[in-house]
């Protein structure tokens, strides 16, 4: 079911590494005795151990001592807590109920068993594992030829650390056993293989199919091999292409139930399941009227709800004859006993840090005060699921009894159950008393979300549309649990995770709201344009320009001298850091876009080193720009952004003065997610990116080596992987794969919503060679064809931007910065120090405080003439998100944990009176981060 490697390991990380260190001398013994008895053996297998680096599997001791094999890319180990026991049973089973084919005699059966014979003449062996099995086989039976199918090299390695092959080998070559080895086969060779066989054996008849691992492909030819027994033809002389099960509903975890195939195929008509599904039903009828729509009519696609033999139901897969379960109510009381102890697991909260320069920050330099001192220490280690839950999201309810189990022990206020698979909620109909957890939410004025098929894309917006009713900060009180692994659901669960990060860390906190309205202040009053909403003539010439997208990926380098092959038929936009690589090479864009508002933006464009250059292009962005920054260019062109302090202050006040500003909803977290949501809202319709490469190949080369993350002899100015990790495996746009971070992954999504939200009206060719954007054309850059055109592009640029720009008028910052009171924010500032000086004791005077906290905020919201709101909700929102975090496990009196709880309310009051002294003292000066370290040497 789940398998995480973290199920498998001790708390007590002492203990655990003692373990390791235990197990540690039969990893070297094994490894040295392997591979000389591969030189001996199996020489060609020298060189792959040797020469292989891993990149999916590796082992891992688990808390009973054994090793096992996890998939570090997911977090999954392939074996329970005992594989060696779980494989002795594995093949125990075999040996009654051997699977096999037969190359002659057709039969009419889909798959067929028998006890394995004493001898074998061909025995295929479908994955490899630790290798346990091998010597099982060997040594249980008298097998001529044995097969091994491994896809992946990296299994091969595992066993060679924890098997000894060196034994298996001598007693294969005892018992005279012809052992191949097909490492990175998946086994779709098998009609060439066959055919080899009957060579040397001609009168071959009965194969014996050893199944290890459920596997795609190896799958497909395992059904494939058993449909067509006796036909020779078909096994023999018809090639086969085999697809394999790609689809995330067919998902089965490697080693999962029934893997051998020995279950015989029982239907659960338990008359207590039959019951509930019928209470089920009209409870749903009742509560959601439109799901009771879709179930009533609904038959399973390919898991079935089924008796297994145990006694207990199950899930099974048809065509994979897999078992969901290895112990229905086992693992379901694992899941809910781990989710209880451990309820933090890559908790959006606990996990934000300072981010980089930004450590600079009030706000940032409070985050890491107690992220160090307390939530690492105290509460990651300490604190437990509360018994009163305000938000859970249980994503995949499979049958749905781990749920069931939490919910007896934990009140949940609002319960989100995500089930991409309606195979799966079907047959949890049969086994979950719905009726009674819907009863109990309405009784409890509760919520109850079901959110049921669908890929995953909307749990964010569905998450965040109900945060926004109750308060942001409870963000913070919302656990998060998987039901069971599947590769697609994952992949949805951590974009979500990733999401709600940049809320957290991209939101309005104190300083950016601040400078943020000291900028956008600034840009009025020197006379900054803005872009109009409405009025901009779409007919102009220009919006037929094709628009060069310059990012500092990687891949720019490659691209350069095709930039420079088309640079006078098009407009080129070069993105943040992409600059001085551009100038480097002799190009100048005519525009440049910066999106952060901080002062670090100065020192990269600095970096060029030649005002002249920058002096003669002009500057896209939004308000908040940094007016350092923007003195630098020839001109700045602002939009509002979505969803800032500042962008409200005073679009709000524009609009009564007759000037209707444009405003941005995808310009974040990158300057290329700037770039496409202003040249498409301006009206351009023809986008080409390169560099856009939101990710790497190799992380040694993360940026343009052109750029100024590198020095003049190629090195790097700073450890970039060090700082920022190897990065994620996503799909690549001319590679397989690529390596990306969270942050690029935002930035993508956003992307893709921008082309998406244009409905065909502009068209986008990526030519880098990074991440795959959904809604863009891959194009290689020496593809690209440009029609020369007539157009004398500054002149119809120059009259475009007139056109379409606001000068306003500089007395309205004036007017703005006037009706704020700072009497009346140091007055709302007292008040909520008061808040925060209740006596906390107990779990409840937390929740007290937390609730007139929120209530606090949210009186100040609607308050024209207080700056509180604006300049102090982002932060707090994040202080108060975890102190309730902590406030949740007050309930049991620890001492700790009240110290803790404290100590971040103390931190909060000391940010408080910092924060207001700061804005009285400047309620108009500018950012001053600073990256010019970077440059000067003083830092690696």
């Amino acid at each position: 079911m789940l398998k995480f490697i973290q199920y498998q390991l001790l708390d007590d990380q002492d203990k655990q590494q003692e373990l390791e260190q235990k197990v540690s001398s039969d990893i070297s013994r094994n490894i040295k005795s392997n591979i000389a008895a591969f030189r001996d053996n199996i020489p060609n297998l020298v060189d792959i151990v040797n020469e292989h680096k891993v990149q999916q599997y590796s082992i891992f001791c688990t808390k009973t001592g054994q090793l096992n094999i996890v998939d570090f890319s997911s977090g999954r180990a392939f074996y329970g807590n005992e594989p060696q026991e779980e494989v002795a049973l594995e093949f125990s089973q075999y040996t009654k109920k051997a699977s096999y084919f037969s190359l002659n005699k057709k039969d009419g059966l889909s798959w067929r068993h028998k006890p394995l014979p004493a001898k074998v003449d061909v025995l295929l062996v479908f994955g490899m594992g630790l290798g346990y099995h091998l010597s099982e086989l060997i040594n249980g039976c008298r097998i001529k030829f044995l097969v091994i199918y491994e896809p992946n090299l990296d299994m091969l390695v595992a066993s060679v650390q924890a098997h000894a092959w060196d034994l298996l080998l001598e007693s294969a070559r005892a018992l005279d056993t012809h052992i191949f080895v097909q490492i990175g086969s998946d086994a779709s060779s098998i009609n060439e293989d066959l055919g080899e066989l009957l060579q040397v054996i001609p009168e071959l008849d009965e194969v014996f199919v050893y199944r290890h691992q459920f596997h795609p492909v190896m799958d497909d030819v395992i059904n494939y091999l058993m449909s067509n027994s006796g036909d020779l033809h078909s096994q023999i002389k018809t090639k086969r292409y085999f697809d394999g099960y790609t689809d995330s509903a067919d998902y089965v975890p490697e080693h999962a139930k029934n893997v051998n195939s020995y279950y015989q195929e029982k239907l659960y008509n338990n008359e207590e399941g039959l019951s509930l599904f019928e209470n089920n039903m009209a409870a749903l009828r009742s509560y959601y009227p439109e799901i009771w729509q879709s179930m009533n009519e609904y038959s399973p696609k390919r898991w079935f709800l089924v008796e297994d033999d145990d006694g207990q139901p199950n899930l099974y897969h048809k065509e994979r004859r897999a078992l969901f379960y290895e112990n229905l109510e086992a693992e379901s009381q694992e899941i809910a006993d781990y989710f209880t102890e451990h309820p933090f697991k890559d908790d959006v909260v606990i996990g934000m840090k300072s981010t980089g320069k930004l450590y600079q920050h009030l706000h940032f330099s409070c985050v890491e005060a107690f992220s160090r001192n307390i939530l690492d220490k105290t509460v990651v280690k300490k604190c437990k699921l509360p018994p009163k839950i305000n938000c859970q999201m249980t994503f995949g309810m499979a049958l749905g009894k781990h749920v069931e189990n939490i919910l007896s022990r934990h009140d949940v206020d609002n319960l989100f159950i995500c089930e991409p698979n309606l195979d799966f909620f079907y047959a949890s109909l049969f086994v979950v008393d719905y009726s009674s957890i819907f009863k109990k939410t309405d009784e409890n004025k509760s919520r109850l979300y079901l959110n049921l098929g669908g890929d995953g894309s909307t749990y964010f917006h569905d998450l965040m549309s109900q945060f926004y009713q109750v308060g942001a900060y409870k963000i913070a009180d919302t656990y998060m649990l998987s039901g069971y692994y599947n590769q697609k659901m994952q992949r949805s669960i951590f974009e979500l995770r990733s999401e709600l990060k940049v809320v957290l860390a991209l939101g309005e906190y104190y300083d950016h709201a601040r400078f943020g309205i000291a900028h956008t202040y600034n840009s009025i009053a020197i006379g900054h344009r803005f872009m109009k909403e409405q009025g901009i003539d779409k007919t102009s010439s220009a919006f037929d320009l094709p628009v060069f997208v310059i990012g500092n990926g990687p891949s720019l380098d490659e691209c350069l001298e095709h930039i420079l092959q088309h640079r006078s038929k098009v407009i080129v936009v070069s993105c943040g850091t992409a600059l001085k690589a551009l100038h480097a090479n002799g190009i100048k864009p005519d525009f440049h876009a910066e999106i952060e508002q901080n002062r670090a933006t100065y020192d990269w464009v600095e970096q060029v080193n030649d005002p002249q250059y920058v002096e003669d292009i002009r500057l896209v962005s939004v308000n908040g720009i940094h007016p350092n920054t923007a003195d630098l260019f020839k001109e700045t062109l602002l939009a509002f952004k979505d969803g800032e302090a500042s962008s409200y202050i005073f679009n709000t006040q524009l609009k009564l003065d007759g000037y209707d500003c444009a405003s941005l909803s995808y310009a974040y977290p990158t300057v290329t997610n700037l770039v496409l949501n202003y040249f498409t809202r301006w009206g351009f319709k023809y986008f080409y990116l390169f560099g856009v490469d939101l990710g790497y190949v190799d992380v040694s080369k993360h940026h343009s080596s052109h750029s100024a993350y590198y020095k003049d002899d190629g090195s790097e100015v700073y450890d970039y992987q060090g700082l920022h990790g190897g990065g994620l495996n996503v799909e690549g746009n001319f590679a397989p794969s690529v390596f990306s971070k969270p942050e690029f992954l935002v930035s993508k999504k956003l992307l893709e919503q921008a082309i998406a939200s244009k409905n065909g009206a502009i068209e986008v060719y990526n030519c880098s060679n990074g991440v795959k954007l959904k809604g863009s054309f891959s194009l290689l850059p020496e593809n690209i064809l440009i029609h020369e055109n007539k157009v004398d592009k500054e002149s119809v640029v120059s009259k475009l931007i007139e056109q379409s720009f606001y000068i306003l008028n500089p007395s309205i910052a004036l007017k703005v910065f006037r009706k704020f009171d700072h009497e009346k924010i140091k007055a709302s500032t007292q008040e909520l120090l008061g808040i925060l000086e209740h006596e906390v004791k107990t779990e409840s005077d937390a929740r007290f405080m937390l609730e007139k906290h929120w209530d606090f905020f949210r009186d100040r919201a609607i308050l024209w003439d207080d700056m509180t709101f604006y300049i102090f909700h982002g932060s707090s929102n994040y202080f108060a998100a975890v102190m309730t975090k902590i406030a949740a496990n007050l309930v049991d009196g620890d001492e700790d944990i009240l110290k803790a709880f404290n100590f971040v309310v103390t931190t909060y009051k000391d940010f408080i009176i910092e924060a207001m002294a700061r804005y009285i003292g400047g309620p108009l000066d500018f950012d001053s981060v600073t990256v010019k370290e970077m440059f000067d040497g003083s830092v690696n």
